[in-house]
């Protein structure tokens, strides 16, 4: 029931890692009450129209939580082979294709618009997986997950709004909702320190997923405008876990050791290793996580969509040589005082 420290965490006592817990049961009774309020004194052809389009959907999306929730609370509380963890995480990308999500249309990506469903089916598989497992994987420091989270799901929840998809805003509302307790306890609270553990980073994980496909989505049929180039606008609130969980892959498979097995590369543990305090490294990526979504989200009115992904990319990977070429300067500073005193030590 305890996260305890150990030479690669950055946390010093034990800490409860079983926050997540909460996180389904309050977002279903939140979602379930504002809901029923909606239903009761709102526009009911609204209300109507959205949740005819979406029941379906939901029940996928509710499907795909359980498991993951369940899986997580077994990890959490005695672990779960990475093998079982995987299949448990591909039952649930089932669910969100049979809830007819799924990336339909690139937008010019690549220079691919329209994408059939035999080909979008299988990526977004791979895609749901792909994200859940980097938003499990940055969870490294306090606040880091949570925040990234909390900022894609308020974009996202916008979004949802602006092209009228209300009952998915209000999910992604309600979950932001549910984190900012959270995150209060997380990153502020040194007495009820609390981690979301696999229960609460994989559910998170899978709902982001589920939401930026949905969001991406053309659907025409149901008169719904996707905002510019909405698959990179999607993409952009996650781009930063997503690199990172990429690049450490390619570390580990560089230095043949299993992609699985944990270290200290990911880019919150680099900004720690030169020198900044947890708190200032969990703002610097969350700051960027949403200066990167909003300066995406504006720019694809003028600027093409490749240009400005080839642009994400390199900014991405700048920033990672700059964040290493320091932390190397600082193993090489390190290394010299620790001569010197034994030099000193010697004479």
């Amino acid at each position: 029931m305890f996260d305890l420290p150990n030479e690669r965490k950055e946390h010093t006592n034990q800490v409860s890692r079983l926050g997540g817990l909460s996180f389904l049961p309050v977002l279903f009774l939140a979602s379930i009450i504002t809901l029923y309020i909606l239903y009761r004194f709102a526009n009911m052809n609204v209300i109507n129209s959205s949740l005819y389009n979406t029941v379906g959907d939901l029940m996928m999306l509710i499907a795909g939580l359980l498991i993951l929730y369940i899986v997580g609370i077994k990890d959490d509380l005695s672990d779960v082979n990475y093998r079982k963890k995987f299949m448990m995480q591909f039952s649930a990308a089932i669910f969100l294709v049979l809830s007819d999500t799924y990336i339909n249309n690139l937008y010019g990506l690549f220079g691919v618009h329209e994408l059939p469903a035999y080909l979008g089916i299988p990526l977004t598989v791979l895609l749901c997986i792909f994200i859940t497992n980097s938003i499990n994987l940055i969870d490294g420091i306090d606040g880091l997950a949570s925040g990234i989270s909390g900022a894609a799901l308020a974009g996202y929840g916008y979004l949802f709004i602006s092209s009228k998809q209300w009952i998915f805003s209000i999910i992604c509302f309600t979950m932001l909702g549910v984190l900012l307790p959270f995150f209060y306890y997380n990153v502020f609270s040194s007495k009820n320190k609390i981690f979301m553990g696999d229960t609460g980073s994989l559910m998170l994980g899978y709902l982001l997923s589920f939401m930026g496909i949905r969001l991406s989505m053309n659907l025409p049929e149901q008169n719904l405008i996707p905002p510019t180039g909405a698959i990179l606008v999607a993409g952009s609130a996650l781009l930063i876990p997503m690199y990172d969980t990429l690049k450490v892959i390619y570390v580990r498979i560089r230095a043949h050791r299993s992609i699985f097995s944990p270290d200290r590369k990911h880019i919150h543990h680099r900004l720690i290793d030169i020198g900044l305090s947890h708190k200032a490294a969990m703002f610097i990526i969350v700051s960027s996580s949403i200066v990167i979504t909003s300066i995406n989200f504006y720019a694809l009115q003028y600027i093409n969509i490749n240009i400005l992904f080839i642009a994400d990319l390199v900014f991405m990977f700048s920033s990672n040589r700059f964040i290493a070429f320091l932390r190397h300067k600082k193993k090489q500073k390190i290394i010299s005082i620790r001569l010197q005193e034994e030099e000193q030590s010697y004479i």
